[in-house]
């Protein structure tokens, strides 16, 4: 009872959400228009007790798994816009986790309903991930356990049977499994398209819920600290454990309090990460995703401190008659990854995935498309 009275109010107003580093290519992240700027039209239903009730059970059997698997039993501490509005305000609960609390009163502080703005997947996208709750990979960092709620921006229900694939940078601003990107690794060690780590895909439930295990992403120049996401309708999983078939109705991106961003670079191993940090309202794609939009996740601590962990939740709301190209950078593959050749990457590189043309003769070219997308 207490767990589920625990998220109630936080779905009266949950937000919606909006790739790389300064070194990507412009076309490679281009903001494409909002159809529709807001979902206050929704507020009603997503008042309604029994959504509440159905959403405030999701969210409080995650946060409580999060907590029992860290031996928490309490104690941890847990709040129309423009882009530096949306910068300004405070993400993290006011509220107190502690046992036996009402679920309700840290959830009701959920966001606004708005329709997340969409954008391209950006250069670093690996299609083919696996349906996998724990995306972790063994790689260390602050455990963040992310809950994405879709709805249908027009009729304002839940989207049940979606998939949701999410991929973010590890905690020293490194994304695996992509071949040859300036400033991800060695260009020409292929090992890295045997990497997972951060990547995978989860279903959405019958109210609408996606859940993943994963670690707080760390910051690189050129971007804002961010979690991608693509949400697709009419994918069939497969007997490997992947989805094939359906289409991208939404791609976006979400975000974090930059008080946040700040606190997580003080403890190891992102206090490790040298890459100039990027701040949000320095960040295009953010200006572009908040200005109307929150893409900021609500957020609060599952332990005393940052270092025990974060529970972050967010809604989408999408438009399901969309279908959103996808150019992935890999194709994940049984035998590992492959890079794609028409991939953002691959034509950096001119078709092939050893890195800007023989690195570092390429790594010139590589600077100069950097400052070209800076400026």
């Amino acid at each position: 009872m207490a767990l589920k009275n625990f998220l109630a109010s936080l779905l009266l107003a949950a937000p919606l959400a909006v790739a790389h580093p300064g070194k990507e290519e412009v076309y490679a992240h281009a903001a494409l228009p909002l159809e529709r700027k807001s979902l206050a039209h929704c507020s009603a239903d997503f008042a309604q007790p029994a959504f509440i009730k159905k959403t405030v059970e999701i969210h409080g059997r995650e946060l409580a798994r999060v907590k029992r698997s860290l031996g928490i039993e309490d104690k941890p501490k847990l709040r129309p816009r423009d882009y530096i509005s949306v910068s300004r305000i405070d993400h993290k609960s006011s509220k107190a986790v502690t046992k036996g609390m009402e679920l309700s009163t840290l959830f009701s502080d959920a966001g606004a309903c708005m329709l997340m703005p969409a954008v391209d997947q950006g250069p670093l996208y690996v299609q083919g991930e696996e349906v996998r709750k724990d995306i972790t990979g063994g790689e260390k960092g602050i455990p963040l356990t992310l809950v994405i709620q879709v709805v249908d921006y027009k009729t304002c229900q839940t989207v049940n049977n979606a998939y949701v694939d999410v991929w973010s940078s590890n905690s020293t601003g490194i994304y695996v499994g992509v071949q040859g990107y300036p400033g991800m690794g060695d260009p020409k060690d292929a090992s890295i398209l045997k990497g997972t780590t951060l990547r995978g895909v989860q279903p959405t439930d019958s109210h609408g819920v996606a859940s993943f295990d994963s670690l707080f992403p760390g910051h690189y120049e050129g971007r804002a600290t961010h979690i991608h996401a693509i949400v697709y309708l009419g994918a069939t999983k497969q007997a490997n454990n992947t989805i094939t078939g359906g289409r991208a109705a939404h791609i976006g991106q979400l975000y974090f309090d930059q008080g946040l961003i700040t606190a997580a670079d003080k403890v190891a191993p992102y206090n490790n990460n040298k890459m100039r940090i990027t701040q949000n309202t320095a960040d295009f794609l953010f200006m572009q995703g908040a200005n109307g939009d929150d893409p900021i996740v609500r957020y609060a601590l599952v332990g005393k401190d940052i270092s025990e962990g974060l529970f972050a939740w967010i809604r989408f709301g999408i438009n399901q008659a969309a279908n959103k190209p996808v150019s992935p950078a890999a194709w994940w593959t049984d035998k590992g990854g492959v890079m794609n050749p028409k991939g953002p990457v691959g034509q950096m590189n001119g078709g092939g995935g050893g890195g800007w043309g023989g690195w570092p003769g390429g790594k010139k070219r590589a600077a100069k498309k950097v400052e070209a997308d800076e400026e």
